[in-house]
């Protein structure tokens, strides 16, 4: 079995700002430790996959980043002139994985998810590849720990294969992220597992379900594939990506598709999608906080504190994230972080605001 790990690099982790900027993203960040996020997701994927077959995903702008922090080479780099979400991503990735390999199998996976421990991972991309092999597109399901509104879900039946521990199941339905009492609901039923946005399955199922569910799509990649290697594939991958659709590959095919399969993790996941994911990985101290860097506090309760340089002091404040990275400062309540973007759009309307971004 010809494995190639597909890594999607290209976010801009909006809802890590300050910490996070567009010259300097999410998954570059060493939230955790002393690697990055995409440096641990390398070193993950390399127990499986040398890195001779390992591809990351990337708009242009960030190759010098991405090669200064993981050491890879032009030849594992796939650009991608526009953020077009992960269905055109995945297509690009495919098409010229199938140019060189076409029996090879994909392990997707975006560059920011946290996991923990990497041997129970490791076990189930190996369940996953095998289940690949009968014509399955294959993801991974979270069991939840909590009522989680920030994340999509999955609905599973009946149990396909065993593999010692590791279950793998159909899938019923693709759920959209729910209410709180929705939430708790499937909390409560033990049959809906968080959608964690990795994926396996062998080259040409992907291209054939592209080929059934987006077929304009599909033409395009085709064509595409006669000028991988010439002189003109840049100018035809810009032309291509223009036409993309811009869609989720779990709206385009995986919602869609009948040949759905699901490996019931058992390792630890978290997609780091705001600074609240902090505190789940993070002992609290003292009155709750979590702090990062130095800080000095005074009735400061149940806050999350983050500071690159310098110090930050609170007196009197609680329930609040506080981040001072370079030459910004973050301070929001812990029930708002939800709605960074929104700020971050107001930032963006003025030309001196837009320089922080």
């Amino acid at each position: 079995m010809e494995l190639y790990a597909i890594i999607l690099a290209g976010g801009i982790g909006e809802r890590f700002w300050p910490v996070s900027r567009r010259s300097f993203p999410k998954q570059f960040v060493p939230l955790f430790g002393r690697d990055s996020l995409i440096e641990q997701t390398r070193k993950r994927i390399s127990r499986l996959c040398p890195l001779t077959q390992q591809r990351y995903i990337i708009p242009y702008e960030m190759t010098e980043l991405l090669q200064m922090q993981t050491g890879i080479k032009r030849a594992n780099i796939i650009y991608e002139p526009y953020g077009k979400n992960t269905a055109p991503a995945i297509g690009l990735a495919a098409i010229y994985i199938a140019n060189s390999a076409p029996d090879a199998t994909l392990i997707v996976l975006p560059a920011d998810h946290y996991i923990e421990p990497v041997n129970n991972f490791i076990a189930n991309i190996k369940v996953a590849c095998k289940v690949a092999q009968h014509g399955y597109l294959v993801t991974f399901g979270i069991p939840p720990t909590r009522p989680e509104t920030g994340y999509g879900y999955i609905q599973i039946g009946d149990v396909i294969e065993r593999y010692g521990k590791i279950t793998v199941h159909r899938a019923i339905e693709f759920k959209e992220k729910p209410t709180l009492d929705i939430a708790l609901a499937y909390l409560q039923a033990k049959r809906f597992l968080w959608n964690s946005g990795m994926f396996v399955f062998r080259v040409s199922t992907i291209l054939e379900a592209f080929r059934n569910f987006l077929p304009d799509f599909y033409a395009e990649l085709i064509n595409f594939q006669n000028y991988i290697g010439t002189r003109q594939e840049r100018l035809m991958l810009e032309r291509m990506y223009k036409q993309a659709p811009t869609t989720s590959i779990d709206y385009a095919v995986m919602e869609k598709a009948k040949n759905i399969a699901v490996v019931k993790a058992n390792f630890l996941w978290d997609d780091v999608g705001s600074w609240l994911a902090l505190e789940r990985h993070f002992p609290a101290q003292r009155y709750g906080n979590v702090i990062i860097g130095e800080h000095y506090g005074v009735d400061t309760k149940e806050s999350i504190v983050f500071s690159d340089s310098g110090v930050i002091a609170t007196l009197g404040v609680e329930n609040l994230v506080i981040v001072k990275a370079k030459d910004a400062v973050l301070v929001a309540d812990k029930k708002r972080v939800g709605d960074l973007k929104a700020l971050l759009r107001t930032i963006a309307t003025t030309k001196s605001g837009k320089k922080f971004l």
